[in-house]
């Protein structure tokens, strides 16, 4: 009989052992697992914290988005108490600017304005945007951004394609700068010194100037007040047209204005300066070509690009003062104004703008103001026409920026008043009216017709 095979013991070491390999196991799963779930918190709270800031830099953002909007609507005129304005709060560093942002984010920002290099003591004037931006908590981001505002490229005066006379216009202080034809320049009456450019008030065409009852953007160039062998015309020797040429061997006009007989105009310090493109010796020629119209009196048409026209149309429907109608339309108050008419759509026997109803407190005052007030009138009118007439007195700066057949200013008379710049596609100025340009419309042009560029950048908590 076979005995039974007995199983061999194990050793209380094994035992030790093997217990002591579970513990470790479960200790080292233990540990993982709660460094995956620390890192898995870490993460978590890192994503949240990188989305909030974020999301304060995008409010920081628009922070300063909406004080490029502030510039190009109301200009920098607030901004001269800065950084302590008590009633202005874009101009206060201690209270300033504060938006809450809708959405789920909870994102609001705080803005105000510095000026570096004031406008328009400086050109360009320089402005530091300064911005914070908050979501969801107390922290926040702040951003700076520099702003460079300059004026567009426009000229104080009366700027079309083609001008006509025929009634009994005075022009006092300002020129005519015409693309086309200039006719029955003897029924346009100029006065004094031109305001913007510091020279006679005149006639400047790159067509022709004439004394005949000749219509079109162009006219036959022997109707010209010049011609090659008469470039001189003492009774207009400061118009400029394209029969025109050098006036150096010509005394009659050749720098008469220093000597002429109206004592606003005679003995001006701009006809010494060299540095004076415009006026030093002036007139020197009769002659006016495009390029030279272009650079030397910024005068152009269409006065503005499509970008600027496209800008200019949302500050007037941001400020409710866009319109598709040439009537109907409520007169905004001041202190700077856009009112932007969009006719394009409007019936063709509907697209005048009767410029006498915006003749109303503040835009009717008149001419050389006893106290100037800090006030600007834009008025852009497009795929239309505008009239002025009735005893009416206006200051604004007007631009119809359509052409043939709209952009026509017309029977500008009615003893009617206008103090500013105008820029059309043709001007009708039959008629008694009086067009001034004076110092206060120049010191207060519309901030609108500003540029503003941003530049240097700067996430300053960083």
């Amino acid at each position: 009989m076979k005995k039974p095979r007995l199983r061999p013991l194990r050793s209380r070491d094994e035992n030790g052992v093997a217990l002591l390999t579970v513990i470790m196991m479960l200790a080292l799963v233990s540990a993982l697992t709660l460094t995956i779930a620390v890192v898995a918190t870490n993460n978590l709270v890192s994503a949240r914290l990188s989305q909030q800031a974020g999301a304060a830099v995008n409010a920081s953002d628009a922070g300063i988005s909406q004080a490029v909007t502030y510039m190009r609507q109301k200009g920098t005129r607030g901004l001269s108490c800065s950084p302590t304005c008590a009633s202005n709060p874009w101009g206060n560093s201690t209270t300033p600017t504060t938006v809450t942002v809708n959405g789920r984010a909870g994102q609001s920002y705080k803005v105000w304005i510095e000026p570096i290099a004031p406008y328009p003591a400086n050109k360009p004037g320089i402005y530091r945007i300064h911005s914070t931006g908050y979501a969801g908590g107390a922290a926040g981001r702040t951003v700076t951004v520099d702003a460079s505002i300059s004026t567009l490229p426009f000229v104080f005066g009366i700027v079309a394609g083609s001008v006509s006379g025929g009634g009994n216009a005075g022009v006092h202080h300002e020129s005519i700068f015409s693309t086309g034809c200039v006719s029955q320049r003897d029924k346009i009456q100029f006065a004094g010194l031109d305001a913007a450019f510091g020279i006679p008030a005149a006639v400047h065409s790159t067509d022709v100037i004439t004394v005949k009852n000749d219509s079109g953007k162009t006219c036959p160039t022997g109707d010209s007040i010049h011609s090659a062998a008469a470039p001189c015309n003492t009774t207009y020797k400061y118009d400029q047209d394209k029969m025109g040429a050098a006036l150096t061997t010509y005394p009659g006009c050749y720098n008469t204005a220093r000597s002429d007989s109206d004592s606003t105009i005679a003995n001006q310090p701009q006809y010494n300066d060299s540095s004076n493109s415009v006026a030093y010796n002036y007139p020197r020629t009769s002659y006016l070509d495009t390029a030279t119209m272009s650079t030397l009196y910024k005068a152009k048409r269409p006065p503005f690009t499509q970008a600027q026209l496209d800008q200019l149309k949302a500050v007037a429907q941001m400020d409710g003062t866009y319109y598709t109608s040439a009537t109907g339309y409520t007169v905004p108050a001041g202190p700077d104004a856009v009112m932007y008419f969009n006719l394009t759509g409007a019936a063709t026997n509907a697209r005048q703008v009767d410029l006498n109803n915006l003749a109303v407190s503040p835009w009717n005052r008149d001419h050389d103001p006893a106290s100037c007030p800090s006030q600007s009138l834009l008025v852009i009118i497009e795929g239309g026409d505008a009239k002025l007439n009735s005893n009416s007195k206006l200051s604004a700066a007007v631009f119809l920026t359509s052409d043939d057949p709209y952009g026509n200013v017309s029977k500008a008379n009615g003893t009617s008043t206008f103090t500013g710049s105008i820029y059309a596609n043709n001007v009708d100025l039959t008629g008694t009216s009086d067009l001034w340009m004076d110092q206060c419309f120049i010191n207060n042009p519309p901030p609108a017709l500003n540029t503003v560029t941003t530049y240097n950048y700067r996430e300053v908590d960083r």
